[in-house]
């Protein structure tokens, strides 16, 4: 469970030594009265593996058919909305860990 009030990418998932993590599912939800496109990232920087579009005081989610799986150990999973103040949203995830 993450909240965030700026634009500055967010750690969802704190990496694990030797351990890939799977994204099962994320949810967010959004306090303003805009809707707002967040990329997901699993690995921070990287590159972005879905972008989530939650609408204006409202909830939205993403779950792959399957576990989404993470390119490499080590790595944390992150959310990155747009650079703005003002609003904030917050986000669960299901992750599973394999060794």
């Amino acid at each position: 469970y993450v909240s965030v009030a700026t634009g500055t990418e967010t750690t969802l998932l704190a990496a694990v030594a030797g351990a890939y993590l799977d994204c099962i599912m994320v949810v967010g939800s959004n306090n303003s009265d805009g809707a707002v496109s967040v990329d997901i990232r699993a690995v921070t920087a990287g590159n972005i593996v879905h972008t989530l579009r939650i609408p204006a005081n409202g909830t939205a989610g993403w779950a792959p058919h399957i576990p989404w799986p993470q390119d490499e150990t080590g790595n944390n999973w992150t959310v990155d909305g747009p650079d703005e103040t003002g609003r904030t949203l917050t986000f669960s995830a299901l992750f599973s860990q394999e060794v």
